[in-house]
């Protein structure tokens, strides 16, 4: 008896599910006026190549990483390998990991 109601509840949702993506979503029914070679806007191309022109005079089409520097080395500290290996205040001196708070 079960199985009858869960696989009528299952049909049911099934059947709601698909009535619901049936029904038309778009209010008005006009598609986007933007196709077959229409222009979306009231702008001609000599007007958008003219606002073009002018933004790049101003600097303002700039395409480069801002954050793009070139890489500088640091300096040479002047320690060694064996001066390191010695000891030196960096890291945990004891080596042991971290055993919680």
């Amino acid at each position: 008896m079960q199985a009858k109601t869960i696989v009528s509840a299952l049909i049911l949702s099934f059947a709601a599910i698909g009535a619901a993506q049936a029904a038309n979503s778009e209010p008005d029914n006009v598609p986007f006026q933007g196709v077959y070679g229409q222009a979306a806007s009231s702008v001609s191309r000599s007007q958008v190549l003219a606002d073009l022109a002018q933004a790049r005079e101003a600097g303002l089409t700039g395409n480069r990483e801002s954050n793009n520097v070139p890489f500088i080395a640091q300096a040479d500290s002047g320690v060694s390998r064996a001066q390191i290996a010695l000891g030196s205040d960096f890291g945990d001196t004891n080596n042991q990991p971290f055993q919680g708070a």
